[in-house]
């Protein structure tokens, strides 16, 4: 980092610091982000980066880009072995939970503190597909009635029961459907920065347009 860039950083983040942080940060990266040279020591970076400048949440969805079935399989996993090791590595009052495919937990520990959900090609239309499945059981056993089911009981069986604040897309301008439902009303973000180059400079300046907007939620 030359010496302006630092001074710069500088300025900013006390520009940032007056004000409230987003509580929860999404962020969808592609597996290839994190397979390139440095891509893990960047998402480890990048959770420090988040948890110093007062997010109390990060969100991230890897999207798995097989599509044969092993092929897959073998990338999850090899993946999810690799973030676990990455996630011990934060601090002691972090927590995180790694999701699998079909959203179940392949890796947890709990935290005090700030809270990391990590999902492996567990998508937003699965999740509410899965979500779904235990009430129209009730339904069929008699103990609810369809006319009964309210979006409640939806987000009771939600993975990730937290709504984002700031949803950002490093690199592109296409976004999954990681938490569809959740990130109705977040705020986007959309950097042309590609997840190698990315900086902590980079995230203030996201924080930063965040706070300048006047958020509606739909209104």
């Amino acid at each position: 980092m030359s010496f302006v860039t630092s001074i710069y950083e500088k300025h900013l983040l006390q520009q940032v610091t007056k004000y409230p942080s987003p509580e929860h940060v999404s962020l969808v990266l592609s597996e290839t982000d994190l397979l390139q040279k440095g891509g893990f020591k960047k998402l480890k970076d990048y959770i420090l980066w988040c948890r110093q400048l007062g997010t109390k949440m990060a969100s991230i969805y890897i999207d798995v880009l097989d599509t044969e079935e092993t092929l897959k399989s073998e990338m999850i996993e090899k993946l999810t072995l690799k973030l676990k090791e990455i996630l011990l590595k934060t601090p002691s009052d972090a927590g995180y939970e790694i999701y699998g495919e079909n959203g179940d937990i392949r890796s947890k520990k709990e935290g005090k503190g700030f809270q990391v959900y990590v999902s492996v090609g567990f998508g937003g239309r699965r999740e509410v597909t899965n979500a779904v499945i235990p009430i129209l059981k009730k339904v069929k056993e008699g103990k609810i009635k369809a006319s009964e089911i309210s979006e409640k009981d939806i987000e009771s069986n939600l993975v990730v029961k937290h709504e984002p604040d700031l949803f950002i897309r490093s690199g592109g301008k296409h976004l999954s459907d990681f938490l569809i439902w959740q990130s109705i009303y977040s705020e986007f973000y959309f950097t042309d920065v590609n997840w190698h180059d990315l900086r902590k400079l980079d995230i203030i300046r996201i924080i930063r347009d965040f706070q300048k907007r006047q958020r509606r939620f739909g209104k």
